[in-house]
């Protein structure tokens, strides 16, 4: 026993002379120094640190930097910090913040860099986005060198399998080269601007800024992680929970860590409640705002908590998430899986059902425009925001009815396109659940016709909606129709740059002969100076160019009899095994 008490002993005089030659903690640990220095509010313990992070690691084991050294010039070169990401240029600030980090109540920006103004402290409005320190400064996309120096120097195996990660290698967004890969085709979030500046440049009948070409690289690049984006967790520092402050990690990374957790929209809440429109939070989240979250977030069931990852499924690498989370739905609800599997409706996803309201894009539009202060052919004209009511159901690869929202779509001033109209799958069935998504697209053709910005390449997007899951829609809102046919018509608000905002909608057609916009109108459009109204919209001049043929058609109700003696109420059609039990 004496010999382990002196071994403790030892330990401690070893860890406290190693502390005391951290010039780190010789300056941020003297409340003195600091506010002397003008800095009062960047002191730290290294208690504190520790307490909240839960991790026994010292400052530079994160922050890297030279903890030899004495000088402040010295001990903070190499040192990896907070991005400031400021919206002209979206360059990066190198200089030290004066203010820590500010937070607010609202969840979408729940933290944010403070200036001040006339003694008065407040959120910089100047700042675009805020990127942790394990991102590269001049791209704003991952440093791995970083990662693997900081996180990566005590979790060396999370660390390898998260570099081999879709999310750590871009996996699927990278895949997009230009508006005319083969493979995947055309998608509203854009190319992968990083490699293609050339083939772009080849296909597009105006010159490209290279510096525009970078920006448009940089806006991708700010949504795609690092080990600081799911696990990092700053809070507000409490009084009473000495764990919360401004070095709050997350071992499981919460849910709000995946729509960038306060930090505007970015990660999955782009492409959930922005671009899909069913997005799992909605609330601030959803555009239009407002709009009513999936069922879960209510019972506090988390992401992971449906989504298979390296916790739920030890074969799956750390930062591998299972896209698919179909077999996740009878962990909570066995009965209604088991029932539904013999009903008549057993080919319809839970959320072809389940899914309703879904807002977000209803058209978007690449064409000419400033991004960040830089000119580029293509700024993303995305803010036709609206609802449409009930989405489009259609066929998955497998058989199976899967909810879609189609809108309109095209990029101006292309030269040729590759593509043949028709209806097409993002990727195919073949592929392995991690490699594969359920989203869809359609083909239109490449358009003459406009008074600039000629010629436009039109296709219609079709994301499989996931989530926003609640009640059910009405047995009317698929069987109404006589025909099978599917008809919805969307609202819209235009609140983008290019012109001052208005209003419009269009009919969405879904039936036998394919699938197709109607009556696309607004009120009048008053465009900026020098603005193109074929910039941001082009279906001004091209009205119901976007549809594409094909059987988008319902299953025809031929007894309307039996029809109508059961859709009277929901527990009617679960005794006719029309629908599944609770």
């Amino acid at each position: 026993m004496l010999f382990y008490f002196g071994l403790l002993i030892v330990s401690l005089i070893l860890s406290t002379s190693a502390y005391s030659a951290d010039s780190c903690r010789d300056c941020h640990e003297n409340n003195q120094k600091m506010s002397s220095l003008g800095y009062a509010a960047f002191a730290v313990t290294q208690n504190e640190v520790e307490t909240q992070s839960h991790m026994p690691a010292g400052c530079s084991d994160c922050h890297l930097g030279n903890p030899k050294a004495t000088d402040k010039t010295t001990a903070h070169q190499g040192m990896a910090r907070l991005l400031v990401v400021r919206k002209k240029g979206l360059t990066t600030d190198t200089s030290p913040r004066k203010f820590p980090l500010g937070f607010s109540a609202d969840v979408t920006n729940r933290v944010f860099t403070v200036t001040e103004e006339n003694g008065i402290k407040g959120k910089d409005s100047s700042v675009a986005a805020l990127s942790w320190h394990d991102k590269r400064s001049d791209s704003l996309t991952q440093d791995f060198g970083v990662m693997k120096k900081s996180c990566g120097a005590c979790h060396e195996k999370e660390f390898a399998e998260f570099a081999k990660s879709t999310m750590g290698t871009n996996g699927k967004q990278s895949q997009y080269k230009g508006w005319t890969s083969p493979q995947r085709g055309p998608h509203n979030c854009g190319p992968w601007f990083e490699g293609a500046y050339d083939q772009m440049q080849a296909n597009t009948t105006v010159p490209i800024d290279k510096k525009g070409h970078a920006i448009n690289q940089k806006v991708c690049n700010t949504c795609h992680v690092g080990c600081l984006d799911c696990h990092y967790n700053p809070m507000p520092k409490s009084a009473t929970d000495p764990s919360m402050g401004s070095h709050t990690f997350a071992k499981t990374p919460p849910a709000l860590s995946c729509y960038g957790n306060g930090r505007t929209s970015i990660c999955h809440a782009g492409p959930e409640d922005r671009r899909r429109g069913a997005g799992y939070f909605g609330g601030l989240f959803s555009f239009p705002e407002g709009n009513e979250p999936d069922v879960h977030l209510k019972a506090k069931v988390g992401c992971l908590d449906c989504h298979d990852n390296s916790k739920s499924d030890k074969t799956l690498g750390h930062g591998m998430i299972r896209r698919q989370a179909d077999s996740s739905c009878k962990r909570c609800h066995s009965e209604a899986v088991k029932s539904h599997a013999g009903s008549l409706h057993k080919n319809l996803s839970c959320e072809a059902c389940h899914v309703q309201s879904v807002a977000g894009y209803q058209g978007t539009y690449w064409g000419p425009g400033t991004l960040a202060g830089a000119a580029t052919p293509y700024y993303k004209y995305k803010a036709y925001y609206g609802i449409i009511t009930e989405p489009v159901l259609i066929k998955d690869q497998k058989g199976r009815w899967i909810p879609v929202k189609p809108f309109p779509m095209a990029v101006m001033n292309q030269k040729s396109s590759p593509y043949t109209p028709g209806f097409y799958w993002r990727f195919p069935a073949t592929l392995p659940d991690l490699q594969r998504t359920d989203d869809a697209w359609a083909y239109v053709g490449l358009f003459g016709g406009l008074p600039e910005n000629n010629k436009a390449m039109l296709w219609i997007q079709m994301d499989k909606m996931s989530h926003k899951l609640g009640k059910s829609r009405s047995c009317d809102s698929c069987h109404a129709d006589l025909q099978g046919a599917q008809r919805q018509t969307v609202t819209w608000d235009y609140s983008d740059r290019g012109a001052l905002p208005f209003d419009g909608r269009h009919t969405v057609l879904a039936d036998r002969k394919g699938l197709s916009f109607r009556d696309m109108r607004s009120e009048k459009i008053e465009p900026d100076k020098g603005v193109a109204i074929s910039s941001f919209a082009p279906w001004i001049y091209l009205k119901d160019a976007w549809q594409v043929s094909g059987d988008f058609s319902l299953p025809v109700i031929r007894d309307r009899k039996t029809y109508d003696s059961i859709r009277i109420s929901t527990e009617t059609a679960r005794a006719a095994g029309a629908l599944h039990r609770k």
